[in-house]
């Protein structure tokens, strides 16, 4: 799902930029002159499910699936159909679409991200959540070309080097590991880099000499270097030269690589189920092969199992899997293994290839689309269609207070109180939508309600929540973000919580924690206790076993409001362990005590073993 820099984009940089960085070849396959339609789009991508276009003013807008924020207009919940503007963004020069998030360069070189982060494709140095409106990418300044591959990121600045983000599993980001980054990190060994590709597990690079570099994933002979084994930085791609432009494949273990070169022939190279290399066949191949059949081309780009390419008199062909129509031609063949051409398509500016589904920008500025139509609803189209309707304003949605908005109080070692401070809406504010983890609803809560307590937490954990308000017009604000760690349970001396777990069986709450420590001097005593929430009661069992050579005794006992203790009979094992059970009432507290049998029962480094199981109910 790469995209490219265009040269009056890169021209516009490098002015404002103030660098002498120039790229030895162009693309003009996602920029032409803005004409005179009411959208006076310039530029289009095609991301997984959704779709991202550029218009003459430098403002982003998008359409499609938008279960992850990918739309950039503050809201998860709306799949727009028509196009809905992108906030807060403007002076954008170059539009990529990932999987589910979006990218976006502004005339300034910086980079702003949208969509899911939960493997860190926002680049904002953290990994979890979703973000519905843009934000920047942390560390990037001078950038002049961008690609969204299906959950990693690729960035070219003026100095030709090449930077990544993302996840990394089979080194797709280059540096020569397989540690996830969530802000961006450098390339290895590769300048003078003009023109990048991002695909599903793999990262292309072409460098102004016209040759191809890939790192990342190579188990179908994608990155094009005779072998079959993944890379983890840069190799050069064999026998390619005089190479202008270079696309990725985006499907999941079976990717392939396109690159277009300077006589206007396209090479191919990688996974080649249902013909989607063009050669002929549907033989795979770890080093580049001709397409067959074509010449003339300007343009070219790949999706999951299909491919494209524009030639020079506005024409766009494609070849490869056409179970959703992607090949355009109006056929119900499966797949074509060389060139078909797209019906009724002429004056074509540009193309983009998504997953399943193309997009192409005419001459006239009227965008068009074919194949898998994701929302809404779900259909295929065989033939190019006109993407329709206006071009709508983004929806007055709820607008939060400047400074804190979402705020954590009352942390304990199980629980947090959210707190928040009221959002603005013309129409008033109908609800507020609490997440968890950026995605997994927690509450819904009334308009009045500005606190939320979280429960039922692990110690020493972290969270992150997420708030969002809702008018009466079902619009929804920019989403609000707070991380928090839970408490650790401490308890006197060495005494820890080692492990917790709390589940609920629809009847009855269960909580198990296991606790280790170790008596270090002859009048310590270990102590943990258990309260019910208010309303409930329970019951607490305890175990204890002795550390090893040492004689340690367990005993438990129940603490009502009044200050009266009641102790629980404890029982020892033939193993030396010792457990006790006690019932404990509404409002009463559950206190397990461990202690030497006699003063010289304690030790410095050997340790004690307690594990308390819970089970308490409201019934």
């Amino acid at each position: 799902m790469k995209r490219w820099l265009l040269l009056s984009v890169f021209g516009t940089l490098m002015l404002m930029l103030f660098v002498p960085f120039q790229a030895a070849a162009a693309d003009f396959s996602s920029m032409v002159e803005a004409g005179g339609s009411d959208s006076d789009v310039t530029m289009v991508t095609e991301g997984g499910g959704h779709a991202l276009a550029l218009k003459q003013d430098g403002t982003v807008w998008s359409w499609g699936n938008n279960a992850y924020g990918q739309l950039g207009y503050g809201g998860t919940t709306k799949e727009a159909d028509p196009p809905v503007q992108v906030q807060g963004l403007d002076s954008v020069v170059v539009i990529a679409a990932g999987s589910d998030h979006s990218l976006a360069l502004k005339s300034d070189g910086t980079v702003w991200a949208w969509g899911c982060n939960f493997l860190g494709q926002l680049g904002n140095g953290r990994a979890g959540g979703v973000s519905s409106s843009p934000v920047q990418v942390t560390g990037l300044s001078s950038v002049v070309a961008i690609a969204a591959g299906n959950n990693h990121n690729l960035a070219v600045k003026s100095d030709g080097t090449v930077w990544s983000w993302g996840t990394n599993q089979y080194g797709t980001l280059g540096d020569g590991s397989t540690t996830a980054r969530y802000a961006p990190v450098q390339v290895q060994g590769l300048g003078s880099v003009i023109d990048i590709a991002a695909g599903d597990r793999h990262s292309l690079a072409l460098k102004s000499d016209g040759t191809v570099w890939g790192w990342g994933s190579n188990v179908s002979g994608e990155l094009g270097d005779g072998s079959m084994k993944n890379r983890y930085t840069p190799v050069q791609v064999q026998g390619l030269d005089e190479v202008i432009d270079v696309v990725a494949g985006s499907s999941s273990g079976n990717s392939h690589s396109l690159a277009l070169k300077s006589d206007g022939t396209v090479w191919a190279w990688g996974n080649n189920y249902d013909g989607k290399l063009g050669d002929g066949t549907t033989t795979s191949r770890t080093s580049p092969v001709e397409v067959i059949h074509l010449d003339s081309v300007t343009a070219i780009d790949a999706g999951s199992g299909h491919s494209l390419a524009l030639k020079s008199d506005g024409t766009v062909w494609a070849w490869g899997y056409n179970d959703f129509g992607q090949l355009g031609d109006g056929s119900s063949a499966r797949s074509s293994s060389s060139p078909v051409q797209v019906q009724g398509l002429g004056s074509v500016a540009s193309i983009s290839a998504g997953s399943d589904q193309n997009l192409a920008l005419k001459s006239d500025n009227t965008v068009w689309e074919w194949g898998l139509h994701f929302w809404p609803p779900i259909t295929g189209s065989h033939t190019p269609v006109q993407v329709q309707g206006i071009w709508q304003d983004t929806p007055e949605a709820p607008q939060w207070p400047r400074g804190d908005v979402l705020t954590v109080t009352d942390v304990t070692y199980n629980s947090v109180r959210l707190n928040w401070q009221p959002a603005m809406d013309k129409t008033g504010v109908d609800k507020y939508l609490v997440y968890d983890q950026g995605y997994t609803l927690l509450a819904t809560l009334n308009a009045d309600i500005t606190t939320y307590e979280v429960k039922e937490l692990s110690p020493d954990s972290n969270y992150i929540y997420s708030l969002v308000a809702v008018d009466a017009d079902g619009n929804q604000s920019e989403k609000k973000d707070v991380q928090v760690t839970t408490a650790a349970i401490t308890t006197p001396g060495t005494f820890r919580l080692s492990d917790s777990k709390t589940v609920s069986d629809g009847w009855s709450k269960h909580e198990y924690l296991l606790y280790d420590g170790y008596l270090t001097s002859p009048s310590q005593v270990l102590i943990g206790s258990w309260t019910p929430p208010e309303g409930y009661h329970g019951v607490v069992n305890v175990s204890m076993l002795s550390a090893d050579g040492e004689n340690y005794d367990l005993s438990v006992e129940t603490v009502n409001e009044g200050g009266y203790h009641y102790p629980s009979l404890t029982t020892e094992l033939s193993d030396g362990s010792e457990y006790s059970v006690a019932g404990v009432p509404i409002g009463d507290t559950a206190v397990w005590k461990v202690k030497g049998h006699t003063d010289q029962d304690y030790s410095l480094d050997k340790k004690v073993i307690v594990y308390v199981s819970i089970t308490y109910d409201n019934h």
